[in-house]
């Protein structure tokens, strides 16, 4: 497990230490003047029994004379909070000198004891300035949520004993936590799974994952980092990883901020993806070789790399979005990569044919005038594709990229008007200026009769995982939430 430490960074400031250490100026004792860079301190929401992240407090002397603080203190005796001043690490602090026109600095940290929280609750405290004399105080605020921590005491690979992981308490994974060989893993709708930096998900040859979320509660895999500044923040863990699984069902599942969200290799049992949203991948969204797969409703944004990588296999998708508009550097590949062949992990053989890649109903877009890689080895001609009535972002070319070809193309459209409401933060709904409203096949879209929020498709279905919306009615629905 991680723990952060306050203490590590007291030599930074030593320098300072010398000056609110000095005895040799005419002060004056603190009198309720101090100012405060806050006066209340939001430490992170952590999960039990970790530490929060550093937090720092400025004090300002803004006077014209230096101050002699007499005592500086956490207001609880047993507090779960931990301060720094100065330099100097303890829980209370006397004769602490402040220059006029000067400030000092207080680093404040805390752990809070998993057996003192209930599902979730807000743990403060106070910093105390001068408490015998004219009272100062700043906040400090935390909430800690209850979880189930998966681990083993090396932090490396270890298989998990549940076999069901419900919606009670979150879940914390620390390593790759490895549903074993023949084994299954059922995760009930509203569950939240964090991973810890480089840990991940195994699904191991034979063994059965069911993702069972609903429209309602949606199943969250994503970072231990629960600050809201990394909500953006690409490659926080590794992602899921499937190897000829016996039976993959997923629906309502949102992946955020891993290496690869899906990483699937050699897997000829069919594999349903349902409903489901990757967000922030730092290399692929989903990446696979020799695999088959059915996706309905998916929703692909930010990626490093592709949003979907697909070598060799069959795979069918329907009414899905993908779109990345990676804007943390230079995206490497095109939204979707397709080969008709793939390299085996064991032998390093080149394999064929891709036995079918269908793109139905489909938006395939991002920052690139062309949105779609497709690679064919020289020795093998069949490239078994086929992309109909979607909305591509695409420079049409010869051969593979002849749009007017109708053995790989059926009512494309190019390089249409997308109206997305925001991709810089993977809002990927369309809006009223969408060139492929009512634009889909009407046969595909009865199958997929709700798009991934649940409205209906069945008489004038549009492209891609969303029907259009009217910004604006979002926008007064966003006010009156405020």
């Amino acid at each position: 497990m991680k723990f952060t430490s306050l203490f590590k960074i007291g030599f930074i400031i030593l320098m300072a230490c010398q000056f609110s250490c000095r005895k040799d100026f005419n002060t004056i004792k603190s009198n309720g003047n101090l100012s405060f860079s806050k006066d209340t301190l939001f430490l992170d929401t952590v999960f039990n029994n970790l530490s929060t992240t550093t937090k720092i407090l400025k004090v300002y002397n803004n006077s014209k004379n230096d101050i002699l603080i007499p005592k500086i203190q956490l207001e609880k005796s047993d507090s779960k909070y931990r301060i720094n001043v100065d330099g100097i690490s303890g829980t209370e602090f006397n004769d602490v000198l402040i220059l006029q026109k000067d400030s000092i600095y207080v680093f404040v940290e805390g752990t809070i004891a998993a057996n003192e929280t209930n599902a979730e609750m807000v743990y403060e405290d106070k910093i105390l300035f001068d408490p015998n004399g004219t009272q100062q105080h700043v906040n400090l605020v935390t909430l800690v949520k209850e979880a189930t921590f998966l681990y083993n005491s090396n932090n490396s690979d270890f298989e998990i004993s549940e076999t069901n992981f419900t919606n009670t308490k979150p879940y914390v994974i620390y390593g790759n936590a490895i549903v074993p060989k023949n084994g299954s893993l059922t995760i009930d709708a509203g569950a939240i799974v964090h991973f810890s930096k480089n840990s991940s998900l195994t699904i191991s040859q034979g063994a059965t994952l069911n993702i069972n979320g609903t429209q309602n509660d949606s199943i969250v895999f994503k970072s231990d980092n629960l600050n809201h500044e990394y909500d953006q923040v690409p490659g926080q863990w590794q992602g899921i990883n499937i190897n000829n699984a016996n039976t993959v069902n997923i629906n309502y599942l949102k992946v955020l901020n891993p290496t690869t969200g899906l990483n699937i290799t050699n897997n000829n049992n069919l594999i349903t993806i349902k409903n489901t949203e990757i967000y922030n991948a730092a290399e692929n969204g989903i990446y696979t070789k020799n695999t088959n797969i059915v996706g309905e409703n998916m929703v692909i944004g930010q990626a490093g790399k592709a949003g979907l990588f697909l070598q060799g296999g069959d795979y069918t998708f329907k009414h899905c979005t993908f779109a990345n508009y990676w804007s943390k550097g230079i995206k490497s590949e095109s939204t979707v990569s397709l080969t008709n062949y793939y390299i085996d992990d064991i032998d390093s053989e080149i394999n064929t044919p891709l036995k079918s890649a269908n793109f139905i109903n489909c938006i395939i877009s991002g920052t690139r005038n062309s949105e779609l890689f497709l690679d064919k080895i020289d020795n093998e001609p069949i490239f078994n594709f086929n992309i109909k009535n979607c909305l591509l972002d695409l420079e049409k070319g010869d051969d593979l990229y002849n749009t007017d070809n109708n053995t790989y193309y059926t009512n494309v459209l190019l390089n249409k008007n997308l109206d997305f409401r925001n991709t810089t933060i993977n809002d990927l709904r369309i809006g009223l200026n969408n060139e492929g409203i009512n634009q889909a096949d009407i046969t595909t879209a009865t199958e997929v009769p709700l798009d991934i929020i649940g409205t209906n498709r069945t008489t004038t279905p549009d492209i891609g995982a969303y029907q259009h919306i009217d910004f604006k009615t979002l926008e007064t629905e966003d006010e009156e939430d405020k």
